[in-house]
């Protein structure tokens, strides 16, 4: 209800101040707003349901087209290598990026370490010999270590920059995975993530899983979800109005620039829709860490009794889910009169 009580409110206000016919009038707004009775705020609050029972049904292609899936003419085609080639181009700077900020601060803890190493060797003291010639193990817990160092602040800002840089990174999948929004990158470099340590597909096996997992998991997941979804709604309406503002405003002047307003609203709703995305998906994964041994035993599949048979018997599995014909798992069914399934074997990760 809130997106669209935003589009009525903006509605009303550009209809009642005759912004749509001419220069908008704001003692006009406030005189037929002040003048509403009660069957006009009953008619508000009725246009506010239409729309938002208009939303509702198109949230998921509102999500699509969010994520970058335009279809295939030729101007979709067009944007579509418009949009991925700028994100590769942006995934390759932020690991140059990356490189170069860690390089850097490993520059400035390096030095910091063979200037402690000169200094204990001409005072006699024990050492660890040159950091200099140390292997890249041993290196790189001593760069570690010497993080927490009270001298180590001018690497400080290095170090958070670089993390920035490799979260910003770690949000896109592989270049031949590379959709052309943020949003879709998002959803897909976690898809393609999660569930691989047990050889699972989050896509073919998300929605089994919701289906058995206790009602706990189940609430957090939709509430995680509902948050992606109501910024996703914000950040359309909020294109709606912006387009609805400058139309009505297109011929007044300076009066064009309240169109930011709403567009600088849709901004933010679109970086908070982004981060909804990475928390949704985080909670997917948690839900299928949780529940995959109950997908397995719904299943009536093998239990693996190591990650490493899991994965083999998974790498089966998925070829079942997606419905590959030919594909072959052995089964194992409750056992006869109990109607239970066995319990998971002891010692199972």
């Amino acid at each position: 209800m809130v997106p669209a009580l935003f589009l009525t409110a903006w509605t009303v206000a550009l209809a009642t101040s005759d912004a749509w016919r001419t220069t908008p009038d704001l003692n006009l707004m406030v005189r037929r707003l002040t003048g509403i009775n009660f069957a006009g705020a009953v008619w508000l609050v009725l246009i506010t349901t239409i729309f938002a029972l208009f939303l509702h049904p198109l949230q998921l292609g509102m999500t699509r087209i969010l994520e970058g899936y335009w279809g295939s003419s030729w101007l979709s085609r067009i944007l579509l290598r418009r949009g991925i080639t700028h994100h590769r181009k942006r995934r390759t700077k932020l690991h140059r990026r990356y490189e170069k900020l860690t390089a850097a601060k490993d520059e400035i803890l390096l030095a910091q370490l063979v200037a402690r190493y000169e200094e204990r060797q001409a005072a006699g003291k024990r050492h660890q010999g040159d950091p200099r010639l140390w292997g890249k193990e041993q290196l790189d817990h001593g760069l570690t270590g010497r993080l927490s160092h009270d001298k180590a602040h001018a690497a400080s800002g290095l170090h958070a920059a670089s993390a920035a840089a490799e979260i910003a990174f770690e949000r896109y999948p592989e270049a031949s995975r590379i959709m052309p929004t943020r949003l879709g990158n998002a959803l897909r470099s976690a898809e393609d993530a999660i569930g691989k340590q047990y050889g699972l597909d989050a896509i073919l096996t998300a929605p089994h899983v919701a289906l058995i997992a206790p009602g706990e998991h189940v609430s957090y997941l939709q509430d995680s979800r509902q948050q992606l979804d109501t910024a996703v709604r914000l950040c359309v309406v909020a294109l709606i109005v912006t387009g609805e503002t400058a139309g009505c405003l297109l011929t007044d002047g300076l009066w064009l620039l309240i169109a930011i307003a709403p567009y600088l609203l849709a901004v933010i709703a679109y970086r908070s829709a982004v981060a909804a995305a990475d928390h949704y998906m985080a909670i997917v994964g948690t839900v299928l860490d949780l529940n995959r041994f109950k997908l397995y035993e719904s299943l009536h599949v093998k239990m693996p009794m190591n990650t490493v048979e899991e994965r083999w018997n998974n790498e089966k599995l998925m070829a079942v889910l997606a419905r590959q014909r030919g594909s072959n798992i052995r089964y194992e069914h409750p056992a006869a009169g109990t109607g239970v399934t066995p319990a998971t074997p002891p010692g199972t990760p």
